[in-house]
């Protein structure tokens, strides 16, 4: 779509951003990368996720055949293991965050889904970490602006969210049972059901 919409803005002297080819090749691994994040964070980001059931699976795979049964599909089927033997699969730490964007480092090199992407620049002595060629960039023009961003998991880390602990943290955002971790059984879930129920099916 974008590659279509550049060479009709050009007539109006609008010229592609940069970097824009690279997020053009990602939209076949971008969202799958995103979901999975959430699926490890869950407990601590304020969303619930679960599995994707095989319909969707299926979907997906016939949606991304370059990608997603390679590098994709055998993650969930592996978080099924994990769940049909009684788990459920939490990361257990916080994620290095982007300087720029604050976005959990956990994405992909360009053309290459396998690799994380990482980034850094020294400014002053100081190291400072991205997730993108294009964060990095960002970074360079103006770094003054980005030295002083508040990074909630190194604000975290140094004590600043309410105490040492998940649930110490939890509480100083003011989340509630429900809000995050696993969606199947939560009070999300049971929410949602009764929402949904018919007439007969709530009495």
């Amino acid at each position: 779509m974008l590659g279509g919409l550049f060479p009709d803005l050009s007539y109006y002297g609008i010229r592609p951003p940069r970097h824009v080819s690279q997020a053009m090749a990602e939209k076949d691994v971008l969202s799958h990368q995103v979901y999975w994040t959430l699926y490890q964070f869950s407990f601590a980001a304020a969303f619930t996720t679960t599995i994707p059931d095989e319909e969707h699976l299926d979907w997906l795979s016939a949606q991304y055949p370059d990608t997603f049964d390679r590098y994709y599909r055998p993650l969930w089927d592996k978080a099924r293991r994990v769940v049909d033997s009684g788990g459920r699969f939490f990361y257990q730490g916080l994620p290095q965050l982007c300087q720029v964007c604050q976005i959990p480092m956990l994405f992909s090199e360009p053309g290459d889904p396998a690799t994380l992407c990482q980034r850094h620049s020294v400014y002053r002595g100081e190291r400072y970490d991205f997730c993108s060629d294009g964060c990095q960039w960002i970074f360079g023009r103006e770094p003054e602006k980005y030295v002083q961003a508040w990074l909630p998991v190194h604000q975290i880390y140094q004590g600043n969210c309410g105490g040492p602990t998940v649930p110490d943290v939890l509480a100083w955002y003011g989340l509630a049972e429900g809000d995050s971790g696993e969606y199947e059984g939560s009070v999300e879930q049971a929410d949602w059901k009764r929402w949904h129920a018919s007439p007969a099916e709530r009495s």
